[in-house]
Order: C-alpha cells, then sequence, then structure tokens
C-alpha cells in the first residue's frame, strides 16, 4: 500500500491581486472554500471510512460497508494537510477536519519545506501539491489523477488541458529532497522545468474542461469564475 499525502498551499501574500485572494468571495464563498469542499467530497467518495467532515453522518454499518468496498485498494490517503499564515484559512480548514500548520517563513519554497518536513509526511510515499485559488477544480479530476498514480506510484503526475501541465501534482517521495531544497519564491514547478525530472516520468493527465486549471489573479478573473460557479449550482 503506497501512502499519498495531500498539501494545499495556502501562504501566499497574493501581491499581483492585492488582498489575500483566497478570501475573496466568490459567489458567496471565500474562495479557498472550494478547493476544500472539493477535496473533502472527493476524499468521502474515494476513501473506504469517509474520514472527513461528513464522516460524523455515518453510521457505523455505513463505514464498514465502505471498507468491504475500498478493501484490496492501493492507494491510502492521508488526511489533507494546509499550510497557511492566516488564521481565517486555518479556521476554514479545521471545519473541515483537515490538519493545519500555521508558519510565518516568507516564500513558496517554505511552505514546501514546511509540509514536507512536517510530522504528517513521514509517512507519505507521495504527496499531491494543490493550490488553494483554482475553485473550479472538479473532484472528478482529482480521482482520475489519483487513480492514474496508483497504476505507477514511482512517477510523476499532473494535470492537464491539451497538453499544457498545470496543477495539482503528484511527486513521488523520491523527490522531497529536491522539493525541501528549494529556494525563493519558487514551487515544484523548478523541477519540471530544468529537466531534472525526465518527460518519460512527468504523465500529464487531462480535464476536460479548461477552466478547472484556471487560477485567480485578477478582479476580472473573480468575476468570471463567478459567473461559471452560478451556472454550475
Amino acid at each position: 500500500m503506497k501512502h499519498l499525502g495531500f498539501v494545499v498551499m495556502a501562504s501566499g501574500w497574493s501581491r499581483r491581486f492585492g488582498k489575500n485572494k483566497l478570501l475573496e468571495r466568490i459567489a458567496g464563498k471565500p474562495m479557498i472554500s472550494y478547493t476544500f469542499h472539493t477535496l473533502s467530497h472527493f476524499f468521502y467518495n474515494y476513501q473506504a471510512v469517509g474520514s472527513l467532515s461528513e464522516r460524523i453522518q455515518d453510521s457505523d454499518a455505513t463505514v464498514q460497508e465502505k471498507k468491504k468496498r475500498r478493501k484490496g485498494g492501493k492507494i491510502v490517503l492521508e488526511t489533507p494537510l494546509v499550510v497557511t499564515r492566516f488564521k481565517e484559512v486555518e479556521q476554514l480548514a479545521k471545519e473541515m477536519h483537515f490538519s493545519v500548520l500555521m508558519h510565518e517563513e516568507s516564500e513558496q519554497s517554505d511552505t514546501i519545506r514546511v509540509a514536507l518536513s512536517s510530522e504528517q509526511a513521514k509517512s507519505w510515499d507521495a504527496c499531491m501539491f494543490l493550490t488553494g485559488d483554482q475553485p473550479l477544480l472538479s473532484e472528478e479530476s482529482l480521482r482520475n489523477l489519483v487513480d492514474a498514480f496508483s497504476e505507477n506510484p514511482e512517477e510523476l503526475y499532473r494535470l492537464s488541458y491539451q497538453g499544457e501541465g498545470g496543477n495539482p501534482v503528484i511527486f513521488p517521495k523520491k523527490y522531497f529532497e529536491n522539493l525541501r531544497n528549494l529556494t525563493g519564491d519558487h514551487g515544484g514547478g523548478v523541477l519540471l522545468k530544468s529537466g531534472m525530472i525526465s518527460v518519460e516520468e512527468i504523465h500529464k493527465i487531462p480535464v476536460e474542461r479548461e477552466f478547472e486549471l484556471w487560477d485567480v489573479d485578477t478582479e476580472e478573473a473573480i468575476l468570471k469564475m463567478e459567473q461559471l460557479l452560478r451556472m454550475r449550482l
């Protein structure tokens, strides 16, 4: 069994946006709450025990039935870890029964290092890194990404649209040290662009809708996201 960790990177200062975009309201909800809810629903439907915010709604009999259905699975999903500096994000994460690590470091590379140096990460065989500014990311795409990873968990997987890679990305444990050694305001994309990871080892898992990979950096993007979200409600 391979243990897959999940890190939601929620520490950025949103300098291009001009204020904390993770808490900016879209269709009445903080932006990052969409990522949290999608991730929680994914866990509930994929994991044997439905172990996150909705688990308290299940009877013991329902939990046991889910365990039977998932028996023999290749992947153990570890409770998501939200790395942030913002108290409001911490509260939202705890409402979803996610783990939280608070820190005051300044760069994107610090967020990665804090996550991979945590006690939780010691048991991970790989880690999915998610951002908090992709409110249209779907549960289906997360499932497709994890299913692909489960077939060959020693390689790297990322979502893509028409061949263009995006987030989330799953890094196997053999790259954790490289990720911990990143510096400055850089994320794992540096390893992908530098050629440190061979093209043959990077598997792109397509999404059906381009907007799933959109992130938010402008007020105009907020309005566009809100229109799409309201169409889905």
